[in-house]
């Protein structure tokens, strides 16, 4: 077993290049599992037919968020590109003075700075072989992200079996205790993810809501989906997003915007780990503050921002492990079967009728 295992991780090591779809789906089918269990008992469906109902019920709202937001949200971004040389022009200003600088014995200007940045930029993207090479980036990403789809579909359908299968390189005698523990860490899993699911929708809503209505800043709507999705990295995630809406808050409206938006970004970051995150996911992993920040600074160690957004998980997961580790080791034995009753000695049945009146 531990050859085949061996020659297993080698052979996945060899084409690690294709597995990105197969992870990917396998943790969305992962994620998604406990609400497809739910729709397929409580309604008595199919195993398909509760896939479809949970897919529409998920890219439902996604779909028309896209439609009601989506020109909105591509305008913007379209726009904070092209307006890219007139904020780096206002940054410098604000945070330099109106030059000239001295930079290598030449004498330049913020705003030479600023376009001779955007031309590097252009350069970059702007010949034919760049070109073709960023096409084919972005239809290897959309092919993907179609894989990716057709995997879950796949996985969702077929969980049952998926699991038989696996089970089957267990010993018997610990089956139980794998069921067990597999069981846990799943529902551990589902539960963190899908609340972090919920606290990404929380952030970008608040952060849109305070851009807009209080700051009045342009480009809100882009810079509240980005900090939406970069919270579920830990630590680096929500300091990346303030600082950046702050810069675009500092050539908007100077240094009193750009103070007023890190102040609201620290509120709330403040509100969000004190008061959201405890009642969200205290249930959902059962480890302590300090667990958590070890093993988010251990995984950022190890594997970049990949290992800092596993560490929470991977630290559940071991909990579950460490939980039922006794079952693994030692597993419960057989229960003896009940001796049957041995039959009634002559003495006895002699001395019972000696004494019966």
């Amino acid at each position: 077993m531990w050859v085949l295992l061996a020659l297993l991780i080698g052979f996945l090591y060899l084409i690690r290049g294709i597995l990105p779809p197969f992870l990917v789906g396998g943790l969305i089918a992962y994620i998604v599992s406990p609400v497809v269990d739910g729709f397929q008992e409580r309604w008595r469906i199919s195993r398909p037919l509760a896939v479809l109902v949970t897919a529409v019920l998920m890219f439902g709202p996604l779909v028309a968020g896209l439609i009601f937001l989506g020109p909105r949200l591509f305008d913007e971004t379209r726009q904070l590109v092209a307006h890219s040389p007139a904020i780096t022009d206002t940054l410098l200003v604000q945070t330099f003075g109106i030059g000239p600088y001295d930079l290598l014995g030449s004498t330049v200007f913020p705003r030479q700075v600023a376009f001779t940045l955007l031309d590097s930029l252009r350069n970059s993207f702007g010949t034919p072989t760049n070109a073709l090479h960023l096409a084919g980036i972005l239809a290897d990403v959309a092919l993907n992200s179609f894989l990716t789809l057709i995997i879950t579909i796949y996985l969702l359908v077929d969980t049952g079996r998926a699991e038989g299968f696996l089970l089957g390189f267990v010993d018997e005698a610990r089956r139980p205790t794998v069921q067990a523990a597999s069981a846990e860490i799943h529902r551990t899993l589902a539960r963190y993810f899908r609340r972090e699911l919920v606290l990404v929708g929380f952030v970008a809503l608040v952060v849109f809501l305070g851009l807009e209505l209080i700051f009045h800043l342009r480009f809100a709507l882009p810079l509240a989906v980005f900090t939406g999705f970069v919270e579920i990295i830990p630590f680096i995630g929500p300091v990346a997003a303030g600082t950046i809406a702050a810069l675009v808050g500092l050539s908007q409206g100077g240094v009193a915007l750009a103070t007023g938006i890190i102040i609201f970004y620290v509120v709330i970051r403040q509100v969000e780990d004190q008061v959201v995150m405890p009642v969200v996911l205290s249930s959902a992993v059962e480890l302590h503050p300090l667990v958590v920040i070890f093993a988010v600074l251990a995984g950022e160690t190890l594997g970049g921002v990949l290992g800092a957004l596993l560490a929470v998980p991977v630290a559940a997961s071991i909990k579950v492990v460490l939980d039922y580790w006794p079952g693994f080791v030692t597993p419960a034995p057989d229960p003896e079967p009940a001796s049957e009753p041995s039959a009634p000695r002559l003495s006895d049945v002699e001395s019972s009728t000696e004494s019966a009146p």
